[in-house]
């Protein structure tokens, strides 16, 4: 049994052949919503940085290299690198003890910068992760193996079995990844490897590496905002996982590890699915991304429009057919007094119903509610205008706004987004449960600011429906992220939710 073999085995995970898929990872026993799945640190991961201005200028870190979280005013960095910046001494001291130690040095980040400058902006990022991989593979391969971590031989070893598609690429990628490549070679960052056997030219098999990194990387998001923070490949987490648009499974990045958890209660038997694309586009957008990135087409429930949750997809992707229309609700002009569609309300109910109190037939409650809405209020264009109308009144509140108007808008929009949300997702993913705490606050906030509250808006602006939400937001984080996670700069979701109880419990 093999390094990889013997870590899938102890998670309670099994790999099976599959005559469609090629593999699948089933459960050999049941799972809880919730439970931990797979935990390990990725093979190599960034965070986001801010771009320098010029070739004579280094990267300045925007995050902190172990926990992604944006950085404080004043932050530590590796006093012998300088290169990696962390938003407290814990993270820094757990950083070196889990792989800092040997990576710091193995690249020469003043190098990545310089040779980055040549290529566009949003090729950097392909630049970095290329040559973080490298290092990596060039460590494991010139290290004696007991000095290796086991979790970056079973790395390693994952990305070696993985597909580069590169001959269904397009010749104009190919090209790109091309000039990538060359500038790799020529960067002179450190010592690289690409193979199992070293045995390359070093600009082709960077092409490769870039069509398997391509097709096999995360995004990250941070643990209190739905934000991204960084880049992650994890070859492990690639090869084992097959896609649906409608997952059981997800991932957090939480202190540089990934970890996998159970979306629902999972069976023995049961295949273990993530998503490799945003399940809130329509099927064709779906599809297109699918088959242009990762070369498959998906079948899943939701793919498939003879099952609710498919027929329930099948109306949400009416985006191009009613693309140059408005809903009829949304607000032109923020003096227009609020309104709300009542399949929103009457969606949110059996919702928070069913994560708070006995699991229903929320599916055919969803299907129900929005069979008979218009295309134009009820579409992913609709979703689209809505988020556009909740970031512009967030954006003018931020900015000192007390308009009562405003601030109604932007819990309407804020409730329609939320409604998108139920609708697009597994109850139990991480989006819903930020987009409860922020209509929570929303709501809050309009509740003790608005002198009187319009009439027909007063079952949603009021303690019961804040509490609710609230509460829903607390049960699908501790699923789907960590709650828990904190830093001086970034109050934790448990701390967040705490004192929206303490606020409302004093006044």
């Amino acid at each position: 049994m093999n390094l990889i073999e013997r870590l899938v085995k102890s998670s309670g995970l099994c790999v099976v052949d599959d005559a469609i898929k090629g593999k699948r990872t089933v459960a050999e026993r049941e799972f809880k919503r919730g439970d931990v799945l797979l935990s390990i640190p990725p093979l190599y991961s960034f965070p986001l940085s801010k771009e320098p201005a010029d070739s004579q200028h280094q990267t300045e870190s925007a995050r902190c290299a172990l926990c992604f979280l944006p950085l404080p005013l004043r932050y530590p960095r590796c006093s012998q690198c300088r290169q990696a910046a962390y938003c407290s001494t814990r993270c820094l001291s757990k950083h070196w003890t889990q792989r800092h130690y040997f990576e710091c040095g193995l690249t020469d980040q003043q190098q990545i910068d310089k040779a980055a400058m040549k290529l566009k902006p949003e090729y950097r990022a392909y630049l970095h992760m290329a040559i973080g991989i490298g290092a990596m593979l060039q460590y494991v391969a010139s290290t004696v193996p007991a000095k290796v971590p086991e979790w970056l031989h079973v790395q390693a070893s994952a990305w070696n079995q993985l597909v580069s598609h590169r001959q269904d690429h397009s010749q104009l990628l190919l090209k790109q990844y091309g000039e990538i490549s060359r500038v790799i070679a020529d960067a002179n960052a450190g010592s690289l490897r690409f193979t199992s056997n070293g045995e390359e030219d070093l600009e082709d098999a960077a092409i490769t590496a870039l069509c398997r990194s391509g097709c096999n990387n995360f995004a990250t998001y941070d643990m209190h905002r739905p934000q991204m923070s960084g880049y992650m490949c994890s070859p492990l987490v690639s090869l084992l996982f097959n896609h649906s648009c409608l997952p059981n499974a997800t991932f957090v990045f939480s202190n540089g590890m990934q970890v996998v958890r159970a979306l629902e209660d999972i069976g023995q038997g049961d295949e273990i699915m993530l998503t490799y694309t945003d399940s809130l586009l329509p099927h064709s957008e779906r599809q297109k991304r699918l088959a242009e990135v990762y070369f498959f087409s998906c079948s899943c429930k939701k793919c498939t429009h003879s099952t609710t949750r498919g027929r329930i997809d099948e109306l949400m992707s009416r985006a191009l057919e009613v693309s140059g229309h408005m809903p009829k609700l949304l607000p032109t002009d923020y003096a227009r007094p609020p309104a709300i569609d009542p399949w929103v309300v009457q969606l949110i109910q059996p919702f928070t119903s069913f994560i708070l109190e006995t699991p229903n037939e929320l599916e055919q409650e969803m299907l129900e509610v929005i069979s008979t809405t218009d295309a134009c209020d009820m579409s992913f264009a609709a979703y689209q205008h809505w988020l556009e109308c909740q970031d512009e009144c967030l954006d003018h509140l931020s900015r000192g706004s007390t308009d009562a108007n405003m601030m109604m808008w932007a819990c309407i929009s804020s409730l329609y987004v939320l409604a998108f949300y139920i609708l697009a997702y597994p109850p139990y993913y991480s989006l819903i449960g930020f987009q409860c705490l922020e209509t929570a606050k929303l709501l809050w906030n309009s509740l003790v600011t608005i002198t009187s509250i319009p009439a027909n808006f007063q079952t949603i602006v009021c303690k019961a429906q804040i509490v609710r939400l609230a509460q829903c937001s607390l049960t699908i984080l501790k699923v789907s992220a960590d709650p828990a996670i904190s830093t001086p700069s970034n109050p934790s979701i448990n701390s967040q939710i705490e004192l929206l109880y303490n606020q409302q419990n004093t006044s």
